[in-house]
């Protein structure tokens, strides 16, 4: 059996519509239960360490409890299986490994064979995945945890710029939303360290605006560290504007205010100084140059599609030493690229969609009213202020905006759900006898819808955007969530219908954990699944596992042929090895022509060699007796550079 997986968007839609519907034509019988748990929230929230421990331990408990059905997770994607080497490599105490002699066998995507072998992803996640490797001798471990840590941050972060009951309850529905079901537990791509990173810093902002506090500053920069360490580029649009407000606030203040600024800046400085040293030490070890990184160096030695829109492709093609290399750098990505310039209209509505991509997969429909309640109140603030009159208006014309061009595009299902919360924020109260922040009189309680803007902007400037490289601004939105959940419960409060809606709402998250886990225990898969969606969970690469495990129970050790079929997804790569190749019990590589295969056969003649190919599913002894013995030799692997 099995579901598509645009029902769960059904889904979500459809209890939306039933939580605001009884909210409605029945406020008064959620007023009771929802009381009960604000009071059962207010006494926790008043012991936060225990609640952060809470926030941490929830999704973990839950996702421990699923392991029988939902087990730990096979990598699929190419940047997991790269994230694994620089785990292994951490692990095994190194920063990077010798090249090998037979490197060419072993070429592939987002690693390096020279001057190094190493990952070509930077080092935050593969940070995670060797501790979990170190200390649990399992690499998801890591990622589990840094899952723990990452919701102990946001209730954390959201202290600081919500009253401390809507902290608690917000966090625990960001828990159970992000925490179990999502590819940020269920893959090694990422998503939990980015997020935790974002959280550390936008928690901090209002704490060193009101105290500047050395702690406070010390968990800034740890999670500017954590930015720079994954993904730097989306970071500097997450911490510049954050870096203007400190600024702003500091100019404003007196001298005296001034002077207290120096300690917290001092410990920033340093933290982020001792970081940056230990990353030029780190590109020193893998590319050979402190200034330039893994990543830079593969996109220089085999991509052909630029970083940014505006610029030209590579006229002089790399050399590719396998059909894999040439098929994800030549073709693959140049067809998106040429997707993206095909037409003025191809190139907006890719950018358009974009935007729309972060609200579909990220918050979905259940989390987009509170999303836009709370962007209202802070628009009501600047209002007020004289800031710019006109913002709300101005805002809610850009969700009308996104809705007509998902029209365009054909996310019909996006846009009546947009349509309809758009139509329901006009009527929201413009006020509120909450409050919205701590973070005080200062223009900084802004800062979430601007660090938003900073995304969508950062965003639309590249070739190539995925869902993780953005993982951080879940931050600010849901900074604006919590803060929409206080606006919503205050709203027509006497009635109980506000109350009733930010109570249904939360329920309708706890049912759609449940479906999702009902599907999970009872085998039925979800189909047409985007790796992106919050539900997803299902291992998408078993069968080299499967290959894997069979070639490990065979005696000694094993070598593995791999050869493709001309109509191979090239995405599907089951070429990987860690970080010390010839200790594996299991080495992989691929077929290349006879003569050098020849000479790779001879490197591992003590090894048992198999032909897998993946695409008919055989595994079977090698046709060694047909390899010519040649002298050739195997080329230097320079990519032509």
């Amino acid at each position: 059996m099995h579901v598509r997986a645009h029902q769960f968007l059904e889904l979500e839609l459809f209890l939306t519509l039933l939580s605001l519907l009884f909210a409605f034509r029945a406020p008064r019988l959620s007023l009771p239960a929802f009381r009960l748990l604000l009071r059962q929230l207010r006494r926790l929230a008043t012991r936060p360490i225990l609640s952060a421990v809470l926030v941490a331990v929830f999704p973990l408990a839950l996702r421990a409890a699923l392991l029988p059905w939902i087990p730990i997770p096979q990598p699929q994607i190419q940047e997991e299986f790269s994230y694994l080497l620089g785990a292994d490599t951490f692990a095994h105490g190194h920063l990077a490994n010798p090249r090998h002699p037979m490197a060419v066998f072993f070429d592939n995507i987002q690693l390096i064979q020279t001057p190094h072998y190493a990952s070509a992803r930077l080092p935050g996640e593969a940070l995670f995945l060797a501790a979990g490797e170190v200390l649990f001798h399992l690499p998801w471990m890591g990622v589990f945890l840094s899952v723990g840590l990452m919701c102990a941050a946001f209730y954390w972060m959201l202290r600081g710029w919500t009253p401390p009951a809507w902290a608690l309850f917000a966090s625990l529905l960001f828990a159970i939303r992000f925490g179990v079901f999502t590819y940020w537990m269920n893959s090694y791509w990422g998503g939990s360290v980015i997020a935790l990173g974002g959280a550390l810093v936008l928690g901090a902002l209002p704490r060193i605006l009101r105290r500047q506090r050395l702690s406070d500053a010390i968990l800034y920069a740890l999670g500017c560290c954590l930015l720079a360490a994954d993904r730097p580029y989306e970071g500097v649009f997450f911490v510049l504007p954050t870096v203007a407000v400190i600024a702003h606030r500091w100019w404003k203040a007196p001298s005296g205010g001034k002077l207290r600024f120096l300690p917290p800046f001092a410990a920033a400085v340093c933290v982020l100084g001792a970081y940056l040293g230990w990353f030029a030490y780190y590109n020193y070890a893998t590319t050979g140059h402190p200034l330039q990184t893994a990543y830079d160096l593969w996109r220089k030695q085999q991509s052909i599609v630029p970083a940014f829109w505006w610029q030209p492709l590579r006229r002089v093609l790399p050399v590719y030493y396998s059909a894999q290399t040439y098929q994800f750098n030549a073709v693959w990505e140049v067809d998106i690229y040429r997707e993206l310039h095909r037409s003025l209209f191809a190139g907006v509505s890719t950018m358009v969609w974009r935007l729309v991509q972060f609200l579909q997969l990220y918050l979905r429909p259940l989390l987009l009213l509170p999303l836009l309640a709370g962007a209202a109140r802070v628009d009501s603030w600047i209002a007020r202020r004289g800031r710019v009159a006109r913002f709300p208006q101005l805002l809610s014309g850009l969700w009308l905006a996104i809705a007509l061009a998902a029209l365009l595009i054909g996310h019909s299902l996006v846009l009546t759900a947009i349509f309809f919360i758009w139509g329901l924020f006009r009527i929201l109260p413009r006020r509120s006898h909450h409050r919205v922040s701590r973070a005080g009189e200062s223009w900084g309680r802004g800062i979430p819808i601007v660090l938003l803007m900073a995304g969508a902007l950062c965003a639309v400037l590249t070739n190539f955007s995925m869902p993780t490289y953005y993982a951080h601004f879940t931050a600010p939105a849901f900074v604006l969530v919590a803060a929409g959940l206080v606006s919503l419960a205050s709203w027509r409060r006497r009635e109980g219908v506000g109350p009733a809606i930010v109570l249904n709402l939360a329920l309708s998250c706890c049912l759609i954990f449940l479906f999702s886990a009902a599907l999970a225990i009872a085998h039925i898969h979800a189909i047409h699944e985007s790796p992106f969606n919050w539900s997803t969970y299902e291992n998408r690469l078993e069968d080299r596992a499967a290959a894997q495990r069979f070639l490990e129970k065979q005696p000694g050790k094993q070598l593995a042929i791999v050869r493709y079929s001309p109509q191979h997804n090239v995405l599907d790569e089951w070429v990987w090895n860690l970080a010390d190749i010839d200790a594996q019990k299991v080495v992989w590589a691929r077929e290349l022509k006879p003569e050098w295969t020849a000479q790779l056969v001879s490197y591992y003649r003590g090894r048992k060699i198999w032909l897998v190919e993946p695409d008919s599913g055989r595994i079977v002894p090698y046709p060694v007796g047909a390899l010519p013995a040649s002298g050739e030799r195997l080329p230097a692997l320079t990519y032509g550079q």
